[in-house]
């Protein structure tokens, strides 16, 4: 399984360093995407996969993590996508793709391609041979519904999306995973705005992994400006923990 991370900052990333919050997982037999912020159409396109992408699973209704889906789905079309696709978003997300599928659909006929609509719950979203996805309410208050994701594919992956720490429920889903992707907006000097807006600091992303008893740590969703000393604060770990940057892979 590979993990790329193409888009590892927040809402407010400031220029082109870390673009909205976008993942992509391989597991050799599907592709998915986590979250497509805006840029995510850009990072597949040139790794030649806006056609070949199976499956699109968004966290939450706030724009840096699902903006870049309407540009995905319009571009795939563009380069000449067949095959369905199938994705999985909380109401406000779904209502967006389906207006912008509407779109290009009604002025191409036949439809260029399927794509499949389908509501976040909590529980089990996809079970297929080689890949299982379960979901479990984060806690993102200021989104009306937000969830984290396990992707089960030989190897168990986390995908926090945006939280405040001590998040039972994401604590549950990522007990004993293999790898937790977390959120860490900000450092503890900018502690009380991340209070504000249900985020998490680097320390408290650490406690997070601790608390899942999580094989590896990767932590993402990162504000430079309110969090320029990550770096020195993963070395508090007790182990080793993977700062994400865009456009890296890691092998699993």
């Amino acid at each position: 399984m590979y993990i790329h991370f193409l888009g590892t900052g927040t809402g407010g990333s400031t220029g082109s360093r870390r673009w909205r919050a976008a993942n992509l997982v391989d597991t050799g037999e599907h592709l998915v995407v986590v979250d497509c912020g805006v840029g995510c159409h850009y990072r597949l396109s040139d790794r030649g996969l806006l056609t070949e992408v199976d499956y699109v699973f968004i966290t939450h209704g706030h724009m840096d993590h699902f903006l870049g889906l309407p540009e995905a789905l319009f571009q795939a079309y563009v380069e000449g996508r067949k095959k369905p696709l199938r994705i999985f978003a909380p109401p406000p997300v779904e209502e967006v793709a389906k207006i912008v599928a509407s779109h290009f659909v009604a002025e191409v006929a036949p439809a260029p391609y399927k794509i499949s609509l389908h509501r976040v719950s909590p529980g089990v979203l996809l079970d297929l041979p080689g890949l299982r996805v379960e979901a479990a309410e984060a806690c993102h208050h200021t989104a009306k519904e937000a969830y984290g994701f396990r992707l089960r594919a030989g190897v168990d992956v986390l995908f926090s999306g945006d939280t405040a720490p001590q998040c039972e429920s994401l604590r549950r889903l990522g007990a004993g995973v293999d790898v937790a992707v977390l959120e860490a907006t900000c450092n503890e000097e900018n502690k009380e705005l991340c209070r504000r807006y249900a985020h998490s600091t680097t320390l408290e992303a650490l406690a997070e992994g601790e608390a899942m008893k999580a094989g590896e740590l990767v932590l993402t969703h990162i504000d430079d400006r309110l969090n320029p000393t990550i770096y020195q604060d993963v070395k508090k770990a007790n182990r080793p923990v993977l700062v994400a940057e865009d456009n890296m892979m890691i092998r699993l």
